[in-house]
C-alpha cells in the first residue's frame, strides 16, 4: 500500500456542515500504478458514509473500486509540537518547580521554629552546686533563628509572588492554546482518519493519476452580509456580498476554493422509486437487482470442517467457578508512528455501548485485549460428525434484543458521542451473556443489529437496504454456524483498525478523543452570529442556491467568525429623501436597492459607508431577482422642513345639522445642499370606516397635486396616505399646500376632538 499526500482544494459550506474535496496525486512505479493507496491526515469527525473518490486525471480505464475509512494515530517528533503547546508545558514545569521550592521553604521554616534552648533536668533530692547560666549560647541561638527566619520568610514571600505569576502564565498559555486553531497539534499523540482506496488494474505504462476525495464534516456554518459603499452625492455606489464563516472541523482551510450553499447537508435527495400499477393478471414483483438468496445446501459445505474441528468444551454449570483463562501474549507498542496491524482470525463485533456496562469489559481500558464472546443457548455448536443444527425459530432472548437495539441506536457510530464505561464487571451473569456474533443477525436472513433485518414479502425474502451496500459487508467465519457462508453488514464506526487500536497498548484514548471532537464541533452552534445576521435556512425556506467565492480564501479552525468577500452584486442604486412632517419635521436619506442579479440576495446586515466615513449598519431583507428595497441612511441636516396648520369649524346644512371641519396644511421645504435632491413628502388624510355612511371627507386645493404612494415589497399599506414628490435645486425653497374637509353630523364628534392636524 502506497501512502500518497493530498491537499485540500475546495470546500462547500452548507447551512450546517461542509463538503470538503481533496486532490491526491498517485505516482507510478516504472510505469505501473499501485492497486491500493492510502490518504492520511483527514479530520477525525468526517462522516464515514460520505466518503467518495473519483479519478480526475489518468488512464481512461482507471476506476475506483473500493474506499474504506480507517483510523490513523500520529506520534510526530518533538520538533513538530506547536509553539503554544511548548510554551504551556514550560510554564507548567516552572509552576511545578516553584511549588516544590515553596514546600521546601515551608519545611525549613517549621524546623527553625522548633529550635528552642533546652536545660538538663534538676533533681530535688540531690544537692547540686548552682551552675553558671549559658546566656551567651541562648542569645546566639535566638539570633541564629531570627536571622534564618528573616531570610526564609523573605524567600517565601518572593516565591509566593513568583508562584502567582507562574499560575497566571499557565492560564494565559492555556487560553491562547484553546483560542488557536484546532488543526494545530496540541497533544503528544493525535488521532486522525485515513482512507484506503482500491484502484482497478490498468494495462500498459502510465506516468501517474490524480484522485479527488470528498467527505462531509460537521462543525461549520455561515451567514451572509453586505458592504454598501456610496459617494457623498449619493449618485451611484457598489454593493459587495460577503460571508461570515466559523468552523471547528479540526483542519485549517488554507487557499481553498470556497462555495456557500443554503441547502441542508443531511437532506436526502434520492429520486423516489415509483412502482407501476397494472390492470390485469397479478404478476410477481420484479427481483431486486444485486441480491441472490443463499444457494441450497450451504450448510452441507461445512460438514467436513465440523467433523475435523475438535469438540467445543462443555459450558460451565451455574454456580461452578469459571475456568482460569489462559494468558495470551499482548502486543505492546509504546510510541510508534502508526500502530501495527495484528492478524485477526475473524471479525469480532464490538461490545455494546457504555450503557450496557456488564457486557463491555474491553471498553473499560482501551489497552486491554478484547475478551472473547461466550456462546449462548440460542446458537449451539454442532456435534462432531454431524451437520450443524438449525437455529431455534423462537425469538432472540431478551438480552440479545436489548443489546441489538442499543447497538442499532448508533451510540458507537461517528455521528454520536462515544463514551467509556466508568465501571464494568469482570463477569456478566448468565442471563446477560450474549453471543456477539449472533447479535449481528437474526436467524438465517442475514440482517444485523446495525441494519434493518430482512422481512418476508409475498413468500419471498426481501433484503434490507444495508445488505445491498457491498462495501460494508463481510463474510461470516467458518466457526460461526449461524453466519458462515453468508454476507452480513459490519458496524460502520467500528472498523478493523479501531478494533486493532483497542487490542494494542497505544497511548491514545480513542473514545475520549472522539467525544472531545464532537463537543468541539458542536460548539460553533453556540457562538453568537454578527448583529442583524439571519441564518440561510430562515431567509431561504423555499429555495436553495450556491454562491461561489471569486478568489481562494483562508479560514482557520479556531471557532471565530471570519469574513470573506463573495462577489460584487450588480444592483441599481438610486438616492431619495423621505419626509413625514406630521411625525417629525426632518428629511431622511434613503437609497433604493434593485436586485439585478440572476439570483436572490439573502437577508443579512449591510454596512453602509458614505464617502470615506462609516455611516451605519442596517438590516437588508431577502431580495428576489428584480425586487427593490429601500434602506435608510439617517437624517439629512441640510434639508429644512417646516409644517404649519390651520383649522376651521363651520355649521352648515338646511337646519344646521352638520359640521364642516376644514384643515389647512402648509409644508415648506428648503434645500441647503450643493446638489439637486428629490424629496418625498408623506401626509395622511382621515379615513372613513365603511360603516359610517354619514361622514364624508373631501380633498380640495392641493398644490402641487399629490398621489397615493407606491408601496415597496414587504411594506404595510397605510390607509389615507398621500405623497408629494418634489425636486429641489441647490438653494431652492418650495411650499406645499393641502386642504381637506370632514363633514360630520352635529350630534357627533370625532374621538379625541375634531381638530386633526
Amino acid at each position: 500500500m502506497v501512502v500518497i499526500p493530498s491537499t485540500l482544494d475546495a470546500v462547500t459550506v452548507h447551512a450546517e456542515g461542509a463538503l470538503c474535496t481533496r486532490l491526491a496525486a498517485v505516482p507510478s512505479d516504472n510505469g505501473r500504478l499501485p492497486r491500493q493507496v492510502r490518504i492520511e491526515g483527514l479530520p477525525l469527525g468526517l462522516r464515514t458514509g460520505s466518503l467518495r473518490a473519483s479519478v480526475q486525471k489518468g488512464p481512461h480505464t482507471l476506476r475506483v473500486q473500493d474506499i474504506r475509512p480507517v483510523f490513523d494515530v500520529r506520534l510526530p517528533q518533538e520538533v513538530d509540537i506547536s509553539t503554544a503547546q511548548r510554551a504551556l508545558e514550560e510554564a507548567q514545569e516552572k509552576l511545578s518547580g516553584l511549588a516544590s521550592e515553596m514546600e521546601r521553604v515551608q519545611r525549613d521554616i517549621a524546623a527553625l521554629q522548633k529550635l528552642k534552648p533546652s536545660f538538663p533536668p534538676y533533681k530535688k533530692d540531690v544537692l547540686q552546686e548552682p551552675r553558671e547560666s549559658a546566656l551567651t549560647a541562648i542569645l546566639s541561638l535566638a539570633g541564629f533563628v531570627d536571622t534564618e527566619l528573616s531570610t526564609l520568610l523573605a524567600q517565601q514571600i518572593d516565591l509566593e509572588r513568583q508562584h502567582r505569576e507562574a499560575m497566571e502564565e499557565v492560564e494565559l498559555r492555556r487560553r491562547r492554546l484553546e483560542e488557536g486553531s484546532s488543526a494545530v497539534r496540541g497533544q503528544r499523540a493525535q488521532l486522525y482518519r485515513a482512507a484506503v482506496i482500491t484502484l482497478s488494474e490498468v494495462d500498459g505504462t502510465h506516468e501517474g493519476a490524480q484522485l479527488a476525495l470528498e467527505y462531509v464534516v460537521h462543525g461549520a456554518r455561515w451567514v451572509p452580509g453586505y458592504d454598501l459603499r456610496l459617494p457623498r452625492t449619493l449618485d451611484g455606489g457598489t454593493l459587495l456580498m460577503r460571508a461570515s464563516i466559523i468552523q471547528r472541523t479540526g483542519e485549517d482551510w488554507s487557499n481553498v476554493r470556497m462555495s456557500l450553499s443554503t441547502a441542508q447537508l443531511e437532506r436526502r435527495a434520492d429520486v423516489p422509486e415509483l412502482k407501476a400499477l397494472r390492470i390485469g393478471r397479478r404478476q410477481p414483483p420484479p427481483a431486486r437487482s444485486g441480491w441472490r438468496e443463499p444457494p441450497p445446501g450451504l450448510d452441507e459445505l461445512f460438514a467436513g470442517y465440523d467433523t475435523a474441528r475438535p469438540a467445543s468444551p462443555p459450558r460451565p454449570q451455574p454456580g461452578s467457578p469459571p475456568p482460569e483463562p489462559t494468558p495470551k501474549p499482548q502486543a505492546v507498542m509504546e510510541e510508534p508512528s502508526r500502530p501495527s496491524r495484528p492478524s485477526l482470525p475473524a471479525f469480532v463485533p464490538p461490545p455494546p455501548p457504555a450503557r450496557v456496562s456488564q457486557s463491555m469489559p474491553a471498553l473499560a481500558a482501551p489497552a486491554a485485549p478484547m475478551a472473547a464472546a461466550r456462546p449462548t443457548g440460542s446458537f449451539r455448536s454442532p456435534a462432531p460428525g454431524g451437520a450443524p443444527p438449525a437455529p431455534a425459530p423462537s425469538a432472540p432472548p431478551p438480552a440479545l434484543k436489548r443489546s441489538s437495539n442499543m447497538m442499532r441506536s448508533g451510540d458507537l457510530s461517528s455521528s454520536g458521542e462515544m463514551r467509556r464505561s466508568p465501571s464494568v464487571k469482570e463477569e456478566a451473569p448468565e442471563s446477560e451473556a450474549m453471543d456477539l456474533d449472533g447479535a449481528l443477525s437474526f436467524g438465517e436472513g442475514g440482517g444485523g443489529a446495525f441494519g434493518s433485518p430482512p422481512f418476508e414479502l409475498a413468500g419471498e425474502l426481501v433484503p434490507a437496504g444495508d445488505l445491498l451496500d457491498y462495501g460494508s459487508l463481510e463474510l461470516g467465519a467458518a466457526d460461526q454456524p449461524a453466519q458462515r457462508g453468508r454476507l452480513r453488514p459490519q458496524p460502520e464506526a467500528m472498523s478493523r483498525e479501531l478494533l486493532m487500536l483497542m487490542g494494542i497498548h497505544v497511548r491514545v484514548d480513542v473514545f475520549a478523543l472522539m467525544a472531545q471532537y464532537e463537543s468541539t464541533a458542536a460548539s460553533v452552534q453556540r457562538v453568537a452570529p454578527p448583529a442583524w445576521s439571519v441564518p440561510p435556512r430562515q431567509s431561504t425556506p423555499h429555495f436553495d442556491y450556491r454562491f461561489d467565492v471569486e478568489m481562494r480564501v483562508d479560514v482557520p479552525s479556531d471557532g471565530v467568525w471570519h469574513t470573506v468577500p463573495v462577489f460584487s452584486a450588480p444592483v441599481g442604486l438610486s438616492a431619495q429623501y423621505v419626509c413625514v412632517p406630521s411625525m417629525e419635521p426632518r428629511a431622511f436619506r434613503t437609497v433604493k436597492v434593485e436586485n439585478r442579479t440572476p439570483h436572490a440576495l439573502l437577508a443579512g446586515p449591510v454596512d453602509i459607508t458614505l464617502g470615506d466615513e462609516f455611516l451605519m449598519t442596517s438590516p437588508l431583507p431577502t431580495l428576489a431577482p428584480g425586487a427593490t428595497q429601500q434602506l435608510g441612511l439617517g437624517v439629512e441636516e441640510s434639508i429644512k422642513v417646516s409644517r404649519n396648520t390651520r383649522f376651521d369649524e363651520v355649521s352648515g346644512g338646511m337646519f344646521s345639522n352638520s359640521n364642516m371641519l376644514t384643515h389647512h396644511v402648509c409644508v415648506e421645504l428648503a434645500n441647503r445642499t450643493q446638489q439637486r435632491v428629490t424629496v418625498e413628502v408623506l401626509e395622511r388624510v382621515p379615513a372613513v370606516p365603511s360603516a359610517e355612511r354619514d361622514i364624508k371627507v373631501e380633498e380640495s386645493e392641493v398644490q402641487p397635486a399629490w398621489s397615493k404612494r407606491t408601496l415597496l415589497p414587504g411594506e404595510t399599506p397605510v390607509e389615507g396616505e398621500r405623497a408629494w414628490k418634489v425636486t429641489l435645486q441647490p438653494g431652492e425653497t418650495q411650499t406645499l399646500n393641502a386642504t381637506w374637509a370632514v363633514r360630520i353630523p352635529s350630534s357627533k364628534m370625532l374621538v379625541g376632538g375634531n381638530r386633526r392636524t
